[in-house]
């Protein structure tokens, strides 16, 4: 059996057309599969978009914590050197008292910190008068 050239030409056609739709077949499955990956990116890229915003909102409050955390610090530091040039005087005072009651400087010199010459003048300045 021959094959006249149009018989030939129409099977060649059909040969085309089916290699045609194969590969159509073939691509619009790969562009099923590259649309499913798309939408899973773009569902992690979501997912991640919310987390970094999460992160920077935990990190705006921590900075707002620590900002106030140093205000405190910073007032208290102002505090404590006040209530200490208030108390400075206050060794003095309460050697004074005890000298008054009868403390000698010795016992000034271990209990409030005293240098000997400090004490010997609290001693002699708020001491009992010794009878002569």
């Amino acid at each position: 059996m021959t094959l006249d050239p149009s018989t030939m030409i129409l099977c060649a056609l059909g040969l085309a057309v089916g290699g045609l739709a194969a590969a159509l077949a073939s691509t619009a499955g790969a562009l099923r599969r590259v649309r499913a990956e798309l939408e899973a990116t773009d569902a992690r890229v979501a997912s991640l978009r919310r987390d970094i915003e999460g992160a920077t909102a935990i990190g705006v409050r921590a900075g707002e914590r620590l900002r106030k955390t140093e205000q405190a610090c910073t007032q208290l530091a102002d505090r404590m050197g006040q209530i200490e040039l208030r108390g400075e005087g206050r060794p003095y005072d309460q050697a004074i008292a005890m000298v008054r009651h009868g403390a000698d400087a010795d016992r000034l010199v271990r209990n409030f910190g005293l240098t000997r010459g400090e004490a010997d003048l609290v001693e002699l300045v708020h001491g009992r008068r010794k009878a002569g």
